[in-house]
């Protein structure tokens, strides 16, 4: 919810409507300490329940939500409240969390069988990729603030390149299950969304990196960058269609009589009760990615002059915050449901 609610304020703020995205700031701003609080509970109260957690490979991916979401949070701070300092604080909790639930999946990995690794691998997973390159956005921001040198770009660079690294060796595991497995549509889970938003955090953090990318570096560096992000941009792209696709038939499925309004805008079940209910806690999978590209598409078009992205960033921004706030209106129907 945090990292979904920050990458559209931050939409919406490079698109020139302030007013919304100062709106999601404050609400994410009320949300982040409030989960923050929730997970040092967690840590305190329930140490072994957790840590027993984050011994099972296919619930230690989730934990890396903490890390993109701070990191989210630390930008948001730096484009509206130049907290520079408080955000480096983000960065460190969030570089360090990382440092932690990535030991543990590693570990996790190496003692279990090879084939129970792989089949334990779904979009969820791609928060590797998510939380890594989360680390480079905000530190990318940070060095406006900090003395710049060439070696901490480097450093930065490197997590870039590593994130991109972590996509292909996950992707590739996700097409196979998707393609050519027999996928049954009942598996279908809005975070197979990330496929689509890993790529497209990736373009926006390359974007950030050539806007902050030294002249001493930049014939080594400059093209290479420029190269991976435009294609990482143009992979995300084709991804759209699919998950449209995807999500339409998963959430018309099932269904005695298809309203007309279901028809026209499937998604609006995310915000129904009763037989039409769409929402589950994994519907806040697909936000993240939709606010994602928009932001990406925009600061793609910023650094290569092509304008007709910015048309696509405008119109697009519009779906992502309406699934945003359609999926927030099913969270809070679901906790009154549950009390």
């Amino acid at each position: 919810m945090v990292m979904a609610t920050g990458i559209v304020s931050i939409a919406f703020d490079t698109l020139g409507f302030e007013a919304i995205a100062k709106a999601l700031l404050v609400l994410n701003l009320l949300l982040y300490p409030v989960f923050c609080s929730l997970f040092a509970a967690r840590i305190v109260f329930f140490t072994r329940d957790l840590i027993a957690e984050l011994r099972v490979l296919s619930r230690s991916w989730l934990f890396l939500a903490f890390v993109a979401g701070t990191n989210t949070v630390g930008v948001q701070l730096i484009l509206f409240t130049q907290e520079n300092s408080l955000a480096s604080v983000l960065w460190y909790a969030a570089f360090f969390a990382w440092l932690i639930f990535i030991s543990f999946i590693i570990f996790n990995t190496l003692i279990l069988p090879r084939s129970s690794a792989v089949n334990s691998i779904c979009g969820t997973t791609l928060l590797l990729t998510v939380s890594t390159v989360s680390i480079v956005l905000l530190g990318s921001q940070l060095l406006d603030v900090t003395d710049e040198n060439t070696w901490r770009f480097l450093v930065l660079w490197g997590i870039w390149i590593l994130g991109c690294v972590l996509y292909l060796f996950t992707i590739h595991l996700i097409i196979r299950h998707l393609f050519f497995n027999h996928f049954a549509l009942k598996n279908w889970q809005p975070s197979y969304w990330i496929c689509m938003g890993a790529l497209a955090i990736i373009t926006l953090a390359g974007s950030e990196l050539l806007a902050h990318l030294p002249r001493s570096l930049y014939d080594a560096l400059g093209r290479a960058t420029s190269d991976i992000s435009f294609f990482a941009w143009a992979w995300g792209t084709l991804w759209i269609a699919y998950l449209l696709i995807m999500d339409i038939r998963k959430l018309t499925c099932g269904l005695d009589s298809t309203a007309a309004w279901i028809k026209i805008f499937p998604w609006t079940r995310l915000a129904c009760k009763g037989q039409y209910r769409a929402y589950d806690i994994e519907a806040w999978g697909r936000v993240f990615p939709a606010g994602m590209y928009t932001a990406c598409t925009f600061s793609l078009a910023g650094i290569s002059g092509y304008h007709l992205l910015e048309s696509m960033a405008f119109y697009w921004c519009w779906f992502a915050l309406l699934i945003w706030l359609l999926t927030l209106i099913g969270t809070f129907s679901s906790l009154v449901d549950d009390r």
